[in-house]
């Protein structure tokens, strides 16, 4: 079942993770705009409606942290609450936890298998569980 109406930011600043990204949110009919940097994402941010952002820790520019901070107070103004997946290569649970004080509504350890790539996404946009993959 395709998922036309859903649009998805994602903050990547690796060419092979875009890539991958984007093979997999096609797959499933997403409207997806990757960016390279958390800079380009909050500008993107400001200017349209996402219904997830899937960001990546380590970028330049503005690193993730910082990026998903930038919209957590822009949210105060505004009373928004958009999502926001970290997708990062640190496994420890420390990162895990700064993700979530940070604002951060989930996470994903980079290398991720597909199953549960959907499975965040999906739960994010409050989609079915029975939703096939």
């Amino acid at each position: 079942m395709p998922y036309h109406n859903y649009r998805i930011l994602v903050a990547e600043d690796n060419y092979i993770n875009q890539k991958l990204i984007r093979k997999l949110l096609n797959k499933k009919g997403y409207d997806t705009l990757i960016v390279d940097d958390g800079k380009k994402a909050v500008d993107l941010y400001d200017q349209n409606n996402y219904d997830v952002i899937l960001m990546d820790i380590q970028m330049p520019v503005m690193d993730g942290y910082q990026a998903t901070a930038y919209i957590r107070e822009k949210e105060k103004l505004t009373g928004d609450h958009i999502p926001i997946i970290g997708i990062t290569a640190f496994a420890m649970e420390s990162d895990r936890q700064r993700c979530f004080r940070i604002g951060m509504d989930d996470y994903l350890s980079k290398p991720f298998n597909r199953d549960d790539f959907y499975d965040v996404i999906e739960k994010h946009l409050n989609l079915s569980e029975t939703t096939s993959h």
